[in-house]
């Protein structure tokens, strides 16, 4: 997160530019009570007041100054990037889980991991769970929209920006003898009434069921078989019927890891309904959903 904000950063220039305002009127009151005879004399001893005051305080001002770039460098300000902060360090071992606890839902959060990890499960207090996953969910919902991929790296979408004032807990399930650090990312914080999550949830398909997907951002299916398909209906009434291959090429619209990941973007929503048919399956569901203060989020992926 930013720590010096375009906003933060008005803030402290005006706070600096009355400092200095009132810092010069103090010096002009003190120089004209020390019974100045004229308005040169009186321009000649507050020049010399402000020269002394800079001499005096240099080392203060330089060392100020020194912080501030360093800090504005550091948090991505003059870059116009934003630092990852650390969430924490997983602890080593096959099935270990650790747990951490944040005040907010950053936008997104960031991991690599030689071997994927075996779940997250993300829950907001008195709201519900907005991410649960294993790692079939991972491997596709951590590389959806990215393009240029970090090595073993996967980012998933949280929420519309960063949502404060609340009590989140993070559990994540390590797979391996390894140690992964977890990292959060906000970019922006979304207008009051509209915060959303983006909620990732799974759902059992049976075999030859014909399961319906609605109301849906993402959805994946890392084990969509050969022969399944997906019949589609789009907004307009446009009706066509996907396989994996068709479900690839237009994977490589949005992404640039496509090779067996079968995910249906609808980002934009012009898709009214899915509906899978096929070997059973767990679909992974990626869809917005409110950010309501004391307001249960539905746990049903067509609600």
């Amino acid at each position: 997160m930013k720590l010096l904000t375009p906003k933060r950063k008005k803030s402290l220039m005006a706070a600096a530019m009355w400092f200095g305002i009132l810092v010069f009127v103090a010096i002009i009151v003190r120089v004209f009570r020390a019974g100045v005879t004229s308005a040169k004399e009186g321009a000649q001893a507050v020049f010399q007041e402000v020269k002394d005051t800079i001499r005096l305080n240099s080392f203060v001002l330089l060392a100020l100054a020194a912080l501030g770039i360093a800090l504005d460098v550091y948090f991505g300000t003059i870059a116009g990037t934003t630092l990852a902060v650390l969430l924490g360090t997983l602890t080593t071992g096959v099935g270990v889980v650790s747990t951490f606890n944040t005040t907010y839902v950053p936008q997104q959060f960031f991991y690599a991991a030689g071997t994927q990890l075996t779940g997250v499960k993300i829950t907001v207090q008195g709201e519900g769970v907005i991410f649960d996953s294993d790692a079939n969910g991972l491997n596709h919902a951590g590389v959806w929209r990215v393009y240029g991929r970090v090595t073993n790296g996967y980012l998933f979408t949280l929420a519309n920006g960063l949502i404060t004032g609340k009590n989140v807990i993070w559990e994540f399930t390590n797979s391996a003898a390894q140690t992964p650090s977890v990292y959060v990312n906000s970019e922006q914080t979304p207008a009051p009434g509209t915060a959303m999550y983006l909620q990732l949830l799974r759902q059992a398909i049976l075999a030859n069921s014909g399961q319906d997907f609605q109301k849906f951002a993402a959805l994946h299916l890392p084990s969509l078989g050969a022969n399944d398909v997906v019949n589609t209906l789009y907004q307009d009434g446009t009706q066509q019927q996907l396989n994996r291959v068709d479900i690839q090429s237009e994977l490589g619209q949005y992404q640039t890891r496509v090779n067996t990941f079968y995910t249906i973007d609808n980002l934009g929503l012009n898709i009214k309904r899915v509906n899978v048919l096929g070997a059973a399956q767990t679909a992974y569901v990626q869809r917005w959903a409110p950010a309501v203060s004391g307001g249960m989020i539905s746990q049903m992926v067509n609600a």
